[in-house]
């Protein structure tokens, strides 16, 4: 039996949650309350694989014993373990345009994107939450994860970091629109991995950047048929809080390209 322990379905939880549900795959749904860092708790958290995960607060997929980190490679394997409904194109060349999406979404709209969540949502959610937070961040087990959770903890956000995201979204999204200006979806002639990818990123944008979607109409629409999906609407509907857009950990570290 499939396992999947992660938070609210946004980011990086809302892409495995998305894959299993567009499979029609059985597995049991483990939430966990990653603002209270409960994640780092799991007693998957001491693979090898989970404790250095570059995510550091993404879902944990668990198959026949083997746990597994990292939300577009946990879809991969999805894909490759369970065939039936294909998310990626035959040819190589479509393969291929998958994993180039993957790298830049992953990147550079990632951080990001989580950057300016964080500052935004994260920051304040902290506030009654000091003395638990503290007294874990020394258990973390990376200096990227403490130093992530301190930077929110404290709200040390640097403006030039908040600009930078901000620039480094908007290049995201200027070329999804190009994009869509040859194709309804991201990679070839049909709704793929990429596609997925891509919208668990971009769809808190409206909620911290909207100004950025102004001038994509396209990626806006597209969006908007996104999340008329029914894995979609089956995935933010397991929400607990009812406003999975606010759910934001620190995030992975920034490229230093994009």
């Amino acid at each position: 039996m499939l396992e999947l322990y992660r938070w609210e379905p946004n980011m990086f939880s809302l892409k495995p949650l998305v894959v299993l549900h567009e499979k029609g795959l059985a597995f049991e749904d483990r939430y966990v309350d990653f603002l209270s860092l409960a994640h780092f708790d799991l007693a998957v958290a001491g693979a090898l694989e989970v404790k250095y995960n570059p995510e550091s607060d993404g879902p944990v997929l668990v198959d026949r014993g083997t746990a597994m980190t990292e939300s577009f490679f946990i879809s991969l394997y999805l894909d490759e373990a369970y065939p039936e409904t294909p998310l990626r194109p035959k040819d190589a060349h479509g393969r291929w345009r998958i994993l180039m999406w993957a790298r830049f979404v992953n990147e550079v709209m990632a951080p990001a994107v989580s950057t300016l969540g964080a500052h935004k949502y994260l920051v304040p959610a902290l506030k009654d939450r000091r003395e638990t937070i503290e007294k874990k961040l020394a258990r973390l087990p990376t200096q990227e994860a403490r130093d992530g959770w301190r930077t929110a903890l404290d709200d040390t956000y640097s403006q030039d970091l908040l600009a930078d995201s901000r620039r480094k979204l908007g290049l995201a999204v200027n070329k999804v629109e190009e994009t869509f200006a040859g194709s309804d979806w991201l990679a070839g002639d049909a709704f793929s991995l990429a596609d997925i990818d891509a919208f668990s990123m971009l769809r808190p944008v409206p909620y911290l950047a909207a100004d950025l979607l102004a001038g994509a109409p396209r990626t806006t629409a597209w969006l908007a048929r996104m999340e008329a999906r029914p894995s979609i609407k089956t995935a933010l509907g397991s929400s607990r809080t009812g406003k999975p857009h606010e759910a934001f950990t620190p995030g992975p570290e920034h490229s230093r390209w994009g």
